[in-house]
């Protein structure tokens, strides 16, 4: 085969691999937006519940099935994460990633030992879910500075109905 017939291939190949890359980091970087903003309100959540239970406002049965709730949609994010991760992966993805499920773990732990608050409340409960909240607000604050080292990504124009 002359080079003049290997040449064309060889740079489809590589516009070929390289759209590939493109799209692959935008799934991951559409997925990190999508996941970080339900890990923050993940730990609105669980703040908020374990504020309204200590207060007497949310009932235990009610604080328990919020609780469960939270920590069933973190694991399936969590899921989600490890099946995300490929060896192609640029490593600016895999530390987004990896932050990613840091912190979901993070708040997996969190909406455990809030559960065990609810459960049983004594004050060692109370302290650990402290202590993983204190834990988990550090992980989302790590987050939030590895996404301050991009510029923001456009937004789209509000719908007509909202005008």
């Amino acid at each position: 085969m002359k080079l003049s017939q290997i040449l064309p291939v060889l740079l489809f190949i590589l516009i070929a691999s390289t759209s590939h890359a493109v799209n692959q980091g935008a799934l991951i970087n559409a997925f990190g937006e999508t996941a970080t903003a339900y890990l923050n309100d993940s730990f609105l959540l669980l703040g908020t519940t374990a504020d309204g239970y200590v207060s007497d406002v949310i009932p235990k049965d009610t604080a328990l099935e919020i609780s469960r709730n939270v920590q069933r949609r973190i694991r399936i994010i969590r899921a989600k994460i490890k099946i995300i991760d490929s060896s192609q992966m640029s490593l600016i993805d895999r530390k987004l990633l990896n932050l990613l499920d840091d912190s979901f773990l993070c708040m997996d732990h969190q909406a455990w030992s809030l559960m065990r608050y609810v459960q049983d409340k004594v004050p060692e409960n109370a302290r650990k879910f402290e202590s993983h909240r204190a834990d988990c607000l550090g992980r989302i604050r790590k987050l939030a500075d590895f996404y301050s080292e991009f510029p923001a990504p456009p937004e789209l124009p509000a719908p007509l109905s909202t005008r």
